[in-house]
């Protein structure tokens, strides 16, 4: 399969994926929620973004090309807010806390979801040599591909409670950065594409993610309507 006809099948697979359409998502963006399962979903979203960076980090550790390990690191530079602790991810994250009035210190001392460790021993257990390509799909598509459509959705439903996009700034920066992290991966990864084990290794990858950031939200969904 030539590099754009895989490209394209698997953005297809990717943005097709059932987490995409999953009914808390649709709520959300509705504001068919109560605050409170608002601040819940907040709080365990937030236990995921502190997570994020570090499987960016570990694919790079296991990355044997240098071209991707520079994409992969340009990557980082973002998530770390460029050399400003101020708007570093889980910085502007925090943002969205304060806004709701949660108290930052007490949602880090939340105990993490069981599907959230689960996630993380996914995305960490791939990031080895031997899977690398595997992580690649995962790091590089599941999470870049599917963003901007998600913090879109989400974006509304934080209006609707009231944030202002200053509260929001975590979201709206990610709309358009992930989309350029996504062009950084491809064009890093070009020279691969070609290859029938690589596009196998990366559908695995990109649907392993998805499908574990799927019970993921199942498990914050039952939290919000507890």
């Amino acid at each position: 399969m030539s590099p754009s006809v895989f490209l394209r099948k698997l953005k297809h697979v990717v943005l097709s994926h059932p987490v995409l359409s999953h009914p808390m998502f649709l709520d959300l963006e509705m504001g068919n929620f109560e605050v409170e399962a608002l601040r819940t979903f907040s709080i365990h979203y937030y236990h995921h973004v502190l997570r994020t960076r570090l499987y960016d980090a570990a694919a790079l550790a296991c990355c044997p090309d240098e071209e991707i390990q520079a994409a992969l690191a340009s990557i980082l530079w973002d998530e770390y807010g460029r050399g400003d602790p101020e708007r570093t991810h889980p910085a502007q994250f925090r943002k969205v806390l304060r806004a709701l009035d949660i108290d930052v210190a007490a949602a880090e001392r939340t105990p993490r979801l069981p599907e959230l460790e689960e996630y993380s021993r996914l995305h960490f257990g791939l990031c080895a040599p031997v899977t690398f390509w595997i992580a690649m799909g995962a790091v590089g598509f599941a999470m870049e591909w599917t963003i901007p459509h998600l913090y879109e959705r989400l974006v509304r439903g934080y209006r609707v409670a009231g944030l202002s996009d200053d509260d929001l700034e975590f979201f709206l920066e990610h709309i358009p950065t992930d989309q350029d992290h996504a062009a950084r991966i491809i064009s890093s990864l070009s020279r691969h594409l070609g290859d029938a084990q690589v596009q196998a290794d990366l559908t695995e990858g990109a649907l392993a993610s998805l499908d574990a950031r799927q019970r993921l939200i199942d498990a914050i969904a039952r939290r919000m309507a507890e």
